[in-house]
């Protein structure tokens, strides 16, 4: 197959371009004032389409610029957005387990309270109902050393005794419980008398052993008496006299009392290890 030659004519022209090329690069290097004012003239000739150009396309670029700009900030608010959900979902989790802990620790530090062995236990469940508004699920049982009617405190003292403990749980009722009565004195004095639940929101109740001329008055702490059977051991706090009444008929002084353990809002008590010498706990204290 023959390949196709050049021709004399097309060398000639590729030659006196060249020629031209070089002579053009020549005289710009050495300042050639014609040359100079040919290049400004096209430079103002083509300066115009390039300022329509600019004019066009500047504002597409720069709303593609934003475009991107917006797409990148967008994603930065969405991850700051879930750091900042991570953050606080750990801070609540965080501020909980304090919360926790710090109650835990209230209860670790009455360990040994009246040199009396004491298991710490975590409140598990409450009742949800009227049908019985005294009782309190705790989560330690027989496994834990705890027994029927052993008494149970919180900060400020005692607020009611084991009921049917099972293996690794308990039932607390509370000396709110009208039914629940415990032997009390007031410090300071030896006579003893029998106190009961006054009802859910209802001041404790005093009504039977304190003579008309016990010395007592209003703000004396009531303690456990201690006494001989009691499921209770004697000297812890129960409640702080709020009223005074006197019983003309029978001679003796019904007080009313503010209980001093914290009944609301508990996450953990304190259960006393200690049964009294009989094993006939009764339902009296």
């Amino acid at each position: 197959m023959a390949v196709p030659q050049r021709s004399g004519g097309s060398r000639f022209t590729l030659a006196i371009l060249l020629l031209i090329s070089v002579t053009l690069i020549s005289l710009d290097a050495r300042g050639y004032e014609p040359l100079a004012n040919l290049r400004k003239a096209a430079t103002a000739v083509i300066e115009p389409f390039r300022n329509i150009a600019g004019t066009v396309f500047d504002p597409i670029a720069d709303a593609w610029e934003s475009l991107s700009e917006g797409d990148a900030l967008e994603k930065e608010n969405a991850l700051l957005r879930e750091q900042l959900s991570e953050l606080l979902e750990y801070r609540v989790t965080t501020e909980g387990a304090v919360e926790e802990l710090a109650a835990l620790r209230t209860q670790l530090d009455l360990e040994n309270l009246g040199g009396q062995e004491t298991i710490v236990a975590e409140i598990t469940g409450r009742s949800v109902s009227n049908f019985d508004p005294y009782i309190i699920e705790i989560g330690k049982g027989t496994q834990s050393g705890i027994r029927e009617g052993m008494a149970v405190v919180s900060v400020g003292g005692l607020i009611g005794r084991i009921e049917d403990p099972g293996l690794r749980s308990s039932r607390v009722r509370l000396i709110t419980d009208p039914n629940l009565n415990i032997g009390v004195l007031a410090v300071g004095t030896k006579e003893i008398g029998i106190l009961s639940g006054g009802g859910v929101g209802q001041p404790l109740k005093v009504s039977d052993g304190i003579p008309v001329s016990a010395q007592i008055e209003i703000g004396s702490i009531m303690v456990t008496s201690g006494s001989e059977r009691s499921p209770y051991p004697g000297g812890f706090a129960v409640g702080t006299i709020l009223e005074i009444v006197v019983d003309e008929i029978n001679l003796e002084k019904e007080l009313l009392i503010a209980p001093t353990g914290q009944l609301e809002n508990l996450e953990f008590v304190t259960v006393i290890l200690y049964q009294p010498p009989s094993s006939d706990l009764g339902r009296d204290g």
